[in-house]
């Protein structure tokens, strides 16, 4: 990870070939395959599309020897996207439809089938989500093939088919019907397709099928419908969860429907719950990651004690070590920027001592608030840390 941290500083410093040099210097095959698809990337929001594309070319080559076949999958794809960014859509569509694992295939063929949305050529899109679906048909693995045809759905409705999407999630629940133990997952991946498009009776139908996330979906049904007596029912199965982040996460996120709903005595409570419940978490990650959201529920609620909060669950985060750091620091930075205090998000990440979780840090929050659509917030942070791939995924979706 140093290594890809230093190269990419390179890049974004305009050291395209210095950077190139180090990366083909790598030692770790992964890695450098990694490093390799972020330079081109870079190349082609530069507008060195051809160079990109020759060293996305090499970069193909090494990945075809892997021995790894889902790590090579992995790899194949992201050469596929850098390919269609620059360009080449039915180069990277050829190089997709012979991804060994079909789910990364699948998610690959939505990946530019977006990107061809984006540009507004809707029909080159549909064309490419009818493929990637005729492809979940032939997927074995039950939960995966969920999943598949859940992003193919997504897709269809970005694209204005909304019925497509729909029938394709009505095919995904008959198949789920005839699961054993996978089917209380596959359920609670369509009810929360269902919640988004607004379904809400329908995912209500799925709920006692459901044995996980089913307290996080009933909160979100209960918000969309104001619906108070469901919004206890949601804190109610949370109350027996077990004593992790989770658990805490649900109740904090009832405590903010309720403080929204003007119900703060009733927030209050349920926030001091909260408290008890995070004393008796072991995992000191964890630990940190529930102050966070609980100072999110107490800043809705307009309760003071918020700052606090933070400020604890940013001293537990600097002991912590390794991912466990990068984890609940992203947490932590989350709710910074949610409730409105972006400068201080940004001081608390650059106070990290460890450059490597630093970086992966700064990405991994710009990369969700790209997904989730904030760009305002996303460009924000690509200026910040003057990252010329950030900003130019977030331009990308701007065409």
């Amino acid at each position: 990870m140093r290594e890809y941290i230093v190269i990419r500083k390179l890049v974004n410093e305009g050291k395209f070939e210095e950077a190139i040099k180090k990366a083909k210097e790598m030692e770790d095959e992964e890695e450098k395959l990694m490093t390799l698809c972020m330079i081109a990337e870079a190349m082609v929001y530069e507008g060195r599309k051809e160079e990109a594309l020759l060293l996305l070319k090499e970069a193909f080559k090494i990945a075809e020897e892997m021995e790894n076949g889902f790590a090579q999958s992995l790899f194949m794809s992201k050469i596929a996207f850098g390919i269609a960014i620059a360009g080449k859509v039915e180069e990277a569509l050829k190089i997709a439809s012979n991804i060994k694992v079909s789910s990364e295939k699948v998610y690959t063929m939505v990946r530019i089938s977006d990107l061809l949305m984006d540009r507004g050529e809707i029909e080159g899109a549909k064309k490419i989500l009818e493929e990637a679906e005729r492809i979940t048909e032939e997927m074995h693995d039950d939960i995966l093939k969920v999943i598949s045809i859940k992003s193919v759905a997504y897709a269809f409705v970005d694209i204005g088919e909304v019925e497509k999407a729909w029938n394709l999630m009505e095919h995904a629940k008959n198949m789920a019907e005839k699961f054993d133990e996978e089917a209380s997952i596959a359920f609670a991946l369509i009810a929360q397709f269902m919640t988004e498009l607004g379904k809400l009776n329908e995912a209500m139908e799925l709920i006692e099928k459901i044995r996980y996330n089913k307290a996080w979906l009933l909160s979100d049904i209960a918000y969309m419908k104001k619906d108070v007596d469901l919004l206890q029912k949601a804190f109610k199965i949370a109350r027996e969860m077990e004593a992790r982040y989770e658990k805490v996460s649900v109740m904090s996120n009832v405590a903010s429907i309720m403080a929204e709903w003007g119900r703060k005595q009733e927030a209050n409570k349920l926030i001091n719950e909260c408290i008890k419940i995070s004393e008796e978490i072991e995992c000191e990650m964890e630990k940190a990651m529930a102050l966070a959201v609980i100072s999110h529920a107490m800043f809705d609620n307009g309760d003071e004690r918020y700052t606090s909060m933070l400020n604890k669950s940013m001293e537990i985060a600097k002991e912590l070590e390794s991912y466990e750091k990068e984890d609940a620091s992203s947490s932590i930075a989350h709710v910074l920027i949610e409730i409105g205090k972006f400068n201080d998000a940004m001081n608390f990440i650059n106070g990290i001592r460890e450059e490597e979780i630093k970086a992966a840090v700064y990405l991994s929050i710009a990369n969700d608030l790209i997904n989730e659509g904030k760009k305002e917030e996303a460009m924000k942070i690509a200026e910040f840390m003057n990252d010329k791939i950030l900003k130019g995924r977030i331009k990308l979706r701007e065409t």
